[in-house]
């Protein structure tokens, strides 16, 4: 149905296969739920956009898709790609939250800044779209790294240049945290929340809080679940730098699936957690408890390793609901003179071996790098536009 097969078991593009739409072969998905209809949606979810001051210069100097170009041929290959966007991006605002006049995309380290108080230029919004990313969960511990007024903006920002978000509100904005998009299976809501704000004060309670505000945070995914949509979860939570889920994150994933998420895929602790099967009201639902970071300047190997989770969303009995998932390999790699992403393939030696044997020992099945699919970029957009409506918020 998506075209002709370019290239399949083993194939892995690299930047130069740019032309390419590429995804995991079917069968080395998870199954998980049975569906009626062959109907699918697909979801890719990476990590944390972890813009560091190697990435920002490189990004803003030659554009930043030298840094994550490996992703594009698997976002052009999902309906939904979705990732975090760790930290603000609010023109003209310093870390005191005094604004000045903006100093365009550059690395300035008074505007636009790095740890421990992010901001990014925009442009980086407009990065990510034109990658393929279709949404971005705002809630994490950087979100008020420009105070309120950078929450707005950035929200402004988003809003202007076509991203959809979830995890953050304008102050004085009802509290509706979800994003929900429009699919041919139905609606999807996404909600976005985060464990805290690194201390900084949400005088306007601007951000979901995903322990603090439980309560809220249930009340909400089911009220999505009643009106019909298809939900998923996306948690900033966890202990960072550990590979091991903390017994509040299993609580919190177990209440989510039981109030009718089909999918919790949570990032925050920089390296991979485990993903577990959870049986709940939308069936069996995954839980990916960190995807580790998208792109990073964090050299350590459990740092520079991460993943993608890709989902296959169906309907069954009026409902939607997983039908298989399974996980990429991503890692960042710093031989060269710069640091870029890249897709480790099946077999890889040295340190794509070794973070590779890293994911198998701390997820253990769902690795679905083994197949993957490819076909030409010319097919997937006929399909796109001869398929059912778009997918929007």
């Amino acid at each position: 149905m998506r075209g002709v097969l370019l290239a399949a078991m083993m194939a892995f593009p690299t930047p130069g296969a740019a032309q390419d739409s590429c995804r995991p072969a079917p069968e080395t998905l998870v199954a998980l739920n049975a569906c009626a209809g062959a109907a699918r949606v697909s979801m890719m979810v990476v990590g944390d956009v972890l813009l560091h001051q190697p990435l920002q210069w490189r990004g803003y100097a030659r554009g930043f898709d030298t840094i994550w170009g490996a992703a594009e041929p698997y976002f052009r290959a999902a309906d939904l790609v979705v990732a975090n966007l760790e930290g603000p991006t609010a023109p003209g605002l310093l870390r005191n939250g005094r604004r000045v006049a903006d100093p365009g995309p550059v690395f300035d380290d008074a505007v636009y800044s790095e740890y421990p108080m992010f901001n990014y230029h925009p442009s980086v919004i407009d990065a990510l779209r034109a990658s393929g990313v279709s949404l971005v969960t705002t809630a994490n511990n950087h979100a008020l790294d420009r105070g309120a007024e950078g929450v707005t903006a950035t929200i402004a920002e988003l809003e202007r240049r076509g991203m959809a978000f979830t995890g953050t509100i304008r102050a004085g904005a009802p509290r509706d945290f979800a994003v929900r998009m429009r699919t041919p299976l139905g609606v999807i809501a996404f909600i976005g929340c985060t464990y805290g704000t690194n201390g900084l004060a949400d005088p306007h309670g601007q951000v979901l809080l995903c322990h603090g505000d439980r309560a809220e945070l249930l009340t909400l995914v089911r009220a999505e679940v009643a009106r019909g949509a298809g939900v998923v979860v996306l948690p900033h939570w966890g202990q960072e730098y550990s590979h091991r889920p903390t017994r509040r994150q299993r609580d919190l994933a177990r209440d989510l699936v039981a109030a009718g998420a089909m999918a919790v895929i949570g990032t925050h602790p920089h390296v991979v957690q485990p993903i577990e099967v959870i049986e709940g009201a939308a069936g069996r639902s995954l839980v990916a408890y960190s995807t580790g970071n998208f792109v990073a300047a964090q050299v350590e190997l459990p740092r520079a390793t991460g993943i993608g989770v890709w989902a296959e969303i169906c309907a069954a009995g009026g409902t939607m609901r997983l039908a298989g998932a399974g996980y990429l390999p991503l890692q960042m790699d710093f031989a060269g003179a710069d640091p870029v992403l890249t897709f480790p393939p099946p077999g890889a030696d040295g340190v794509a071996g070794r973070g590779r044997v890293l994911l198998g020992e701390v997820i253990g099945g769902y690795d679905a790098s083994v197949g993957v699919q490819c076909q030409a970029r010319r097919a997937r957009a006929a399909a796109r536009e001869t398929g059912a409506p778009g997918f929007r918020p």
